[in-house]
């Protein structure tokens, strides 16, 4: 589909179910508000959904409509109900096998890997973040971008540039920055709450992870882990190692990082690894999908049943470099 495609079907829905994956990061937040915004104001009824009962991380819940959201199980689809996936590689990654047969998904995604199975695409791996979709389609709509949505696109525009930073950053993102900006965004106050308004138990948090990170293959690979018992002890919840990988990886003279955390699990030990490439030396995302996971060529991730220990293992195993 194309974004004008995408903005004439949401002109005429009848009712709306708002999907992001688990474990959001700012640009799944971003869009989730912002579509859930521009559906109050265009008079859709809608329902914004979840996976999972983690609490969302902190730098993000100054965003709106974040109390409404959905999680666990999925909400019951209403009669005529199109479901709008943001931000999902795929449509397990949003929960779609929850939401039972005869509904129709549409998803909007800048993921390399998305295989687009839903049963409408929009897909644009060179864009900057699936809100800078989301934006286009909101233009092509010709749809109130006010300053409430122009926030929420702009939350997910800064976090998945790393703050215009990393090599997605091309034109096209400025210029969406700075038309966010016209209408009215406040990018001091969203990076005071994004970037500096960090919870104690997050930053004792980061020490821990600091304390087991080794530095290997002559220093171009950076690794840490977390179990359940760093948690326990900085006081923190899963959602406070969000971005603790962005710390490892500038290491300098590092181009590989690896972030495991522990997930205890009633049928066994069970890892989260993130990875990141700041060089374009390894597709992190081809390694990620070696075991079901996905995600970009510089940043990664994927979820494996074994010892923590032993993911890490592996995972440095598939990253080796030629020196």
């Amino acid at each position: 589909m194309t974004a004008a495609e995408v903005a004439e079907r949401l002109r005429d829905e009848k009712h709306v179910l708002i999907v992001s994956h688990e474990a959001p990061d700012g640009d799944a937040l971003g869009c989730l508000t912002a579509f859930s915004l521009m559906c109050e104001r265009l008079g859709i009824p809608h329902v914004a959904y979840i996976p999972g009962e983690a609490p969302f991380p902190s730098e993000y819940r100054f965003l709106p409509r974040l109390h409404d959201v959905v999680r666990g199980v999925p909400p019951a689809a209403e009669p005529e109900t199109t479901v709008y996936m943001l931000d999902c590689a795929s449509m397990q990654r949003g929960g779609a096998h929850l939401f039972g047969d005869g509904l129709t998904v549409v998803t909007i995604d800048h993921h390399q890997d998305n295989p687009g199975d839903a049963d409408l695409n929009l897909l644009d791996p060179t864009a900057a973040s699936s809100s800078a979709i989301l934006y286009d389609i909101f233009r092509a709509g010709h749809f109130p971008v006010d300053v409430q949505v122009a926030a929420s696109l702009y939350v997910g525009l800064v976090t998945d540039t790393g703050r215009f930073q990393y090599s997605n950053t091309d034109p096209r993102a400025h210029r969406m920055a700075a038309d966010l900006q016209e209408a009215g965004v406040d990018v001091a106050a969203i990076a005071r709450e994004v970037y500096e308004s960090v919870p104690l138990a997050k930053v004792r948090l980061l020490g821990r992870a600091l304390a087991h990170m080794e530095v290997k293959q002559d220093g171009l690979l950076v690794t840490s882990w977390l179990r359940e018992d760093d948690f326990q002890a900085a006081g923190a919840d899963p959602s406070h190692s969000e971005g603790i990988i962005d710390t490892l990886r500038t290491v300098r003279g590092a181009s590989l990082a690896i972030l495991a955390r522990e997930k205890g699990k009633e049928s066994g030990p069970e890892t989260k690894v993130s990875l990141r490439c700041t060089d374009g030396s390894v597709d992190v995302a081809a390694v990620a999908a070696l075991k079901g996971g996905g995600g970009h060529k510089a940043a990664a991730g994927f979820t494996a049943a074994g010892d923590i220990l032993e993911v890490l293992h592996w995972t440095e195993q598939q990253l080796q470099l030629p020196r």
